[in-house]
């Protein structure tokens, strides 16, 4: 079989797998987010720590942050204006919807199937400037359209709850033990190895635990926007990438992927926390990860002949 079809079926066999596990009342949404929980302070930082602390960096991969949070801010800006006329509430959450990728609890298993754990990195870096978007602009936005405002955070406040997630965290140590040259005892680097390895097959079960076919028929219109200005922008990046990183072609195709992943989890407890429509932000989530899977396994199709 066709190495990327595997990827991609067994990546489909996992999602269903935690779906039906829903369906059938294994588990419940509820735990699942306890799973989440666990995931987002054990394997994934892990991940993130090995990963970085393992790659060998050069000065273009600080670029890749860079690159993230500018294509953030594009999608952003363009839902703000198309949404200008809609109520606050709605206006919130599909402005929310077109800004962030989920790129770790969905990009980094496919990612890390097609193209191996040593170059997550570019994944890892693109990711880097995804979360301040997401906890920076589109925490921000979302507390604008809100009829329960909080207290605007300010630079300092942000960036702190920024660098105190974990994920965050493993990233950073992992980069201070790059590029200080620190050897890692044996045993910790088995630990963490172990870890890590283990965060793929959570991931995916988790992300058919939060599965559902829960449709809002009358807002369809309004969330085809979202896609519209995601997949549509996402796609020219795509061609534009395709050229200018010719001579990367490794970093060039994960970025790729990268472009057209679907929208964060985060658009669900945002939308808890600022009193939108949760029904509009989960089938928004859900839309785009059925949508995203199909286009990046036919991009990848592509990508690997």
């Amino acid at each position: 079989m066709n190495p990327t079809n595997a990827v991609f079926i067994i990546t489909f066999a996992m999602i269903t797998l935690g779906f039906l596990l829903k369906k059938f009342n294994y588990i419940t949404e509820p735990e699942g987010k306890t799973i989440s929980k666990f995931l987002m302070h054990t394997t994934f930082p892990a991940l993130m720590l090995i990963s970085t602390a393992r790659v060998k960096l050069v000065p273009s991969l600080l670029l890749i942050p860079i690159f993230s949070i500018v294509l953030g801010v594009i999608m952003l800006l363009a839902s703000w204006y198309w949404f200008a006329k809609y109520p606050n509430r709605l206006r919130g959450v599909l402005t929310m919807g077109t800004g962030g990728f989920n790129t770790g609890l969905f990009g980094f298993p496919i990612i890390e199937g097609l193209f191996g754990k040593e170059n997550l990195v570019y994944a890892i870096m693109f990711d880097i400037g995804n979360i301040f978007i997401v906890f920076g602009a589109i925490y921000t936005i979302g507390n604008y359209f809100s009829d329960n405002k909080k207290e605007q955070s300010g630079f300092t406040a942000t960036l702190k709850k920024v660098l105190l997630l974990p994920p965050v965290m493993g990233t950073l140590i992992g980069l201070t033990i790059n590029l200080s040259s620190i050897q890692m005892p044996t045993l910790c680097v088995d630990f963490l190895d172990i870890l890590a390895k283990a965060n793929k097959p959570i991931v995916l079960l988790l992300m058919g635990i939060y599965l559902s076919f829960d449709l809002d028929r009358k807002l369809l219109l309004s969330m085809s926007k979202v896609l519209v200005i995601r997949f549509g922008i996402g796609f020219i990046t795509v061609a534009g990438l395709y050229y200018v990183l010719a001579p990367f072609p490794t970093m060039r195709n994960i970025l790729m992927i990268c472009t057209i992943l679907p929208i964060g989890l985060t658009i669900l407890p945002f939308s808890d926390e600022f009193n939108f429509d949760s029904r509009v932000a989960g089938t928004l989530l859900n839309i785009s990860l059925l949508a995203s899977f199909v286009l990046m396994w036919g991009l990848s199709q592509w990508l690997m002949k």
